[in-house]
């Protein structure tokens, strides 16, 4: 028989989408009392990591699917939605998973002559359920997909009831959100602790970037996971895994702002060492670099920021000033030790060109960069009367004279008198991040400063490897990654619950042991801003 299409319907997709953020109206418990209650559609990676998990084996196709925006510079927010576009690229996936997942899984619905063909789909379907579900199936699901298992299997086999079992999972809502809502017994407006199974698919998904494994929902049925103690057990395990790993790094390339580093793209009359071989270099040393400081330095900040170490292939080696690599692998890639002039990811190429201009540097960028990514500063944007077209280049004038005149409007002063010191100070990279000393044949200013909050200057420093020293011990940088992490982690930008979370994680280990990320993490998984959650009044 040919399969039925299984569309999310327009009711189920709105309905979905609404419900993130304050899904309730007014409360009547304390706003401060907990983050509402939500639920929170799939990534394109988090599809195929949980269709993956279904199958057994690896899956690729939800990178066709549209691409997800971002909110806070994260992918991962709570607000993403099912347009009627990928709404339909579901349904397709669906088809293409169901009739892979037939023969992959025919194991799990073979039928032994002394069971009936009804308990064999029983079985497989509470067997593949539970891994699209991330949790068991309910009585109610089990009979819906026994009955679609049946259908199927009129004139057909045992084989085209699973496919219509699997495409009807794969398309369900189930499979495609994530459920932060509680027991179903709990009050309207009410504070309440999540299930065990939605904790299992939180931690999972915050430190993998997939659903749980076998151990972590063993620990949900044994309803282990309410302990703080027996969550962080299960996030260190986790956080040594290959995925947990790879989800660090997108964390890293999200915060920085440099995912979309192999789109750069340069005048090549400016640059004349820009290709697109060049940009796949940078690409490389940024995922090289990030990835040794995950593994090694379990996603240690300070070591980030402070490292005068990197890993490049030959071009990048030359373009650096002719540094010899080390334990060059089979890839091309090897260690340097890097001049003086560079220390850490922010003075690496890829940052420095994904912060510029097509033809030029741009100060602006730069400095707007380190306020927002490195020190959670809120930058408004600039009046709707006011140019922001950067100024032309000139063979007469310094960028740094240049942007300084471009911003030398009253209107501007208030922002830019923090902004200009912050990207000024990074003028001795040029627009694709070579170290330069002149510019058009006079010598460029790269002094600069941070300005703090109230306007005043606390730290002064020439150069970007000078900054990058800063930084890496700057208290308003050690306060902001743990909130970065939660906005990527939780989906969310931070809640009034979430005082007492954050300050454990900004003093606890994370402070003590060089700004580890995987220690922020494991305060963030240990708090009770992770499992609770407030319901709607209605």
């Amino acid at each position: 028989m040919s399969l039925r299409r299984f569309y999310l319907s327009s009711a189920l997709v709105m309905s979905a989408s609404a419900c993130t953020g304050n899904i309730g109206g007014a409360d009547e418990t304390p706003e401060s009392a907990a983050a509402p209650a939500r639920v929170r559609r799939l990534t394109r990676e988090e599809f195929n990591k949980s269709a993956s998990s279904v199958l057994g084996t690896p899956v690729d196709i939800a990178q066709g699917f549209a691409a997800e925006d971002t909110i806070l510079g994260f992918s991962t927010h709570e607000r993403l939605q099912v347009t009627s576009l990928l709404a339909d690229q579901i349904d397709t996936a669906a088809l293409t998973l169901a009739e892979q997942g037939k023969s992959q899984l025919s194991d799990f619905y073979t039928c032994p002559k002394s069971v009936t063909a009804d308990d064999c789909a029983r079985s497989f379907i509470q067997r593949v359920g539970q891994r699209a579900f991330r949790r068991p199936v309910t009585a109610e699901e089990e009979a819906d997909l026994l009955a679609l298992f049946n259908a199927g299997k009129q004139g057909g086999s045992m084989s085209t009831g699973a496919e219509l079992v699997l495409q009807a999972l794969f398309s369900s809502a189930s499979f495609l959100y994530r459920t932060e809502l509680g027991p179903d017994s709990a009050r309207k407006g009410q504070v309440v602790e999540l299930t065990p199974y939605e904790v299992a698919s939180e931690l999972s998904f915050m430190v993998t970037g997939g659903p749980p494994d076998a151990t972590l929902l063993a620990a949900a049925q044994a309803n282990t996971l309410s302990s703080p103690d027996e969550r962080e057990k299960h996030a260190r395990r986790l956080l040594q895994t290959p995925e947990a790993r790879l989800k660090l790094r997108q964390f890293f390339i999200e915060w920085l702002g440099i995912g979309g580093l192999n789109k750069v793209n340069k005048n090549n009359q400016v640059y004349p060492d820009y290709s697109v071989e060049f940009r796949d270099s940078m690409v490389r040393e940024r995922d090289a670099f990030i990835d040794f400081i995950v593994k090694d330095h379990a996603g240690s900040v300070e070591e980030l920021l402070s490292a005068n170490y990197s890993f490049v292939d030959e071009t990048l080696a030359n373009f650096y000033g002719g540094l010899e690599r080390t334990n060059v692998d089979d890839e091309g890639m090897g260690r340097v030790t890097l001049p003086p002039e560079r220390l850490g990811i922010i003075t690496q190429a890829g940052v420095m060109s994904t912060y510029a201009h097509f033809d030029s540097s741009s100060p602006i960028k730069r400095g707007k960069f380190v306020l927002t990514r490195l020190l959670c500063r809120t930058v408004p944007a600039p009046p709707a009367n006011v140019s922001t077209i950067p100024p032309a280049v000139s063979e007469n004038a310094t960028t740094r004279e240049l942007f300084a005149a471009h911003t030398d409007n009253p209107a501007c002063a208030s922002c830019h008198k923090t902004i200009d010191p912050m990207g000024f100070g990074m003028e001795n990279f040029d627009g694709l991040g070579q170290h330069r000393t002149e510019e058009n044949g006079r010598r460029v200013d790269a002094s600069g400063g941070v300005v703090a909050p109230d306007g005043t200057m606390t730290q002064p420093f020439t150069g970007g490897a000078e900054l990058a020293r800063h930084l890496a011990t700057n208290d308003e940088l050690v306060n902001c990654v743990p909130l970065q992490l939660v906005r990527y982690a939780m989906g969310r930008d931070e809640h009034a619950s979430d005082a007492q979370m954050l300050d454990a994680m900004r003093t606890g280990t994370y402070r003590q042991d060089h700004l580890k990320v995987t220690e922020a993490l494991v305060g963030l998984v240990r708090s009770a801003s992770f499992t609770q959650r407030r319901l709607p009044t209605r």
